[in-house]
């Protein structure tokens, strides 16, 4: 049994008081449950600015563990004799008072704005985690959930349970932040559970009336499991880990099993030998050294992000939702025609919208041109992807780049590739054209179903040294410097791991372009609009999502099935919905960008997550035997390596 406690402690002045509390939880835990398996207690942070010794609080805190007979996690202010200040630090304790682990923040304080206090920003993270009966735990403190590495690395370690101990403040990021816990479990496939404190006060005396924000809650894979309702002392929650093993053994489910780790942790490493790192011996002890240190790091991303090109600050984007006719595996059937009649059918549908003088860009979906890649539970050959597959140059290529000149627009979309120098090698790749008619840069699907054994397309990381030896190292997350911003294409699954968008805003991404197609069914409609806007609020990015909107039942038939149904939407900088197609079929859903204020809300230092990003803490955890091996498919590209 969890019991997520919201009364505030204090680190300093621990005593009976808290004893009492904690027997008190547990006895009225005990009343919901007939399985004993023990009791976790997750403190929220505490709020407290007296700083004893890591040692001293954690040998106090394990008695009053032992004497309540719970687990007990949280986190607190504590001073290291080597450190400039006070620090963060999470610990876990057994019911027997034992010490299971203590992790220390990463990130600095941005949620209570710069404070008298240090951080182990730059260091390489340990991110240990303790085997217990309730599960495999690891702790994050505070802001470090919203950092999606973190997490990762957490359960690179086997991590099943991440816990949060945090203290909120209302802001513009307050939702934004509670949604990076369920983004954390869905990303993760574990139980994210966070606790908050009810109120603040640096003594509990002086703590009453000061009323924090309280979203306490446990979070599970495919969405909200409890939450805290009110300003109640204990939230009680049941954690099924037979449940999330369950899960974790699903291949669909099982996020950490497929992200292509070696292929980020390989990135990581270059942007560490390029000079990536911070000086951790440096890492400021005062709110005035925050204050300079994040002047410092703002002015190095302005100087990186010059550019000669003469940005169009604002401007309005086409999210086109199209009904694609499929091409079927009957070989007799004309693919070539089918891909012509989609083409025509969907220009016209974005072309009605186009000529709109504030318009510059236009965004089609993934599969607009063949339908799907694979339906019905049919497996497909490497020689069936290839009838669905363009070529650069080509007409498709001609056809589109006539559009973008004709309306002076940039022209964004998905195809299956087959690349001249890549036989038989067909890639799941999004391209953007200019508004002259140039083909501006290409990006090939990282994260496909291609690990599944689904779909029989090559992505990077399968042949991942053939990849880097023909296309350099920057081919991974291409991005285009236009007029419009820099601009990032992604497609459909790339949005469920995290490390993608990460790449791509590494890069300098502003504004990142999703081609997707997403099965309106299941119960993961939730966690997947979610994610969408956590890419735009962890990276200060826009998510522009095209979607398919339905699809004709045959190639020569206007009926439609709907198993897609749209929901075409644009996302803010912020991770707040801009406007969503409300419903299935086809249309031209128009969306803004505003470059002069995402660029401003890039200059704030409390909310642009990536100025606080350094790779020395996770690149090493990447490079781990874990997740989905490089150079798999390096052999005969008509034998595919994961099927089945």
């Amino acid at each position: 049994m969890l019991i997520l406690h919201q009364a505030p402690w204090y680190g300093a002045d621990v005593d009976a008081a808290l004893i009492d509390r904690l027997v008190d939880a547990r006895q009225r835990a005990g009343r919901r449950t007939l399985e004993d398996r023990g009791y976790l207690v997750l403190l929220p942070h505490c709020p407290g600015t007296a700083a004893p010794a890591p040692d001293e609080l954690l040998a106090r805190l394990g008695e009053i563990a032992a004497a309540a007979r719970v687990y007990l996690a949280g986190s607190t202010l504590v001073r290291q004799p080597d450190r400039p200040a006070p620090q963060a630090m999470g610990f876990l304790l057994s019911d027997a008072g034992e010490e299971l682990l203590r992790s220390f923040k990463l990130s600095p304080e941005l949620v209570e704005g710069f404070t008298d206090t240090t951080c182990e920003l730059g260091s390489r993270g340990e991110f240990p985690v303790a085997r217990t009966p309730l599960g495999q735990i690891g702790l994050l403190v505070g802001e470090d959930i919203c950092y999606a590495q973190y997490a990762r690395c957490l359960t690179f370690n086997g991590a099943e349970i991440i816990l949060n101990p945090s203290a909120e403040r209302s802001d513009e990021s307050f939702d934004s932040r509670q949604r990076s816990r369920l983004a954390r479990a869905c990303e993760n496939a574990a139980f994210v559970a966070v606790a908050h404190p009810q109120w603040s006060g640096l003594t509990e005396a002086d703590a009453a009336g000061t009323a924090r924000p309280t979203r306490s809650a446990l979070y599970h894979w495919m969405g909200t499991q409890v939450r805290a309702q009110g300003g109640e002392e204990c939230v009680f929650a049941d954690l099924d880990i037979d449940w999330l093993r369950r899960t974790r053994a699903n291949p669909g489910r099982a996020m950490p099993a497929f992200v292509r780790a070696n292929l980020y942790g390989t990135i990581y490493r270059q942007r560490l030998e390029q000079g990536g790192a911070a000086d951790s011996a440096a890492v400021p002890g005062t709110a005035a050294g925050w204050r300079e240190e994040a002047r410092r790091r703002l002015e190095a991303r302005r100087a990186q992000a010059k550019s000669d090109i003469r940005y169009e600050g604002q401007y309005e984007v086409i999210l086109t939702q199209t009904c694609a006719r499929l091409i079927p595996l009957d070989r007799s059937v004309d693919a070539a025609a089918i891909i012509e009649t989609n083409l025509t059918e969907n220009l016209a549908i974005a072309g009605a919208r186009a000529n709109i003088p504030s318009v510059r860009l236009v965004l089609f979906p993934e599969f607009w041109l063949t339908g799907p890649g694979g339906i019905g539970g049919v497996q497909r050959t490497v020689e069936d992807m290839e009838r669905l597959a363009i070529t650069y140059p080509g007409p498709v290529f001609d056809r589109i780049a006539e559009f973008a000149q004709r309306h002076r627009v940039y022209v964004a979309f998905q195809n299956f590739e087959l690349h001249p120098k890549f036989e038989h090698r067909v890639f799941n790749s999004a391209f953007l054209i200019d508004d002259t008619g140039n083909l501006v840069h290409t990006y090939r699907k990282i994260q496909c179903a291609d690990v599944w054994g689904m779909l029989p397309d090559t992505t990077p990381g399968s042949i991942l040294t053939q990849y880097l030896d023909t296309f350099g190292d920057d081919s991974l997350f291409p991005i285009a410097d236009t007029p419009l911003g820099k601009i990032a294409n992604m497609i459909c699954f790339d949005q469920m791991i995290p490390e993608v968008a990460h790449g791509l805003r590494s890069a300098g991404a502003e504004v990142i372009l999703h081609s997707t197609s997403e099965p309106h069914v299941g119960p993961g409609r939730e966690v997947w609009d979610n994610a969408r806007r956590m890419r735009a609020f962890e990276n200060t990015c826009y998510i522009l999502a095209a979607m398919d909107g339905g699809e004709r039942e045959r190639w020569d038939s206007d009926e439609m099935t709907y198993f897609r149904r749209g929901h075409t939407r644009a996302i803010s900088y912020t991770g707040e919905v801009d406007g969503v197609a409300d419903g299935p079929g086809p249309l031209a859903f128009r969306a803004a960008v505003d470059l002069i204020a995402l660029r401003r809300a890039r200059m704030n230092p409390f909310n642009n997550f990536a100025l606080w990003d350094e790779p020395a803490a996770y690149a090493d955890h990447y490079l781990k035997s874990v997740g989905m091996p490089n150079d798999l498919w390096a052999d005969d590209p008509l034998q595919n390596p994961y099927a089945g």
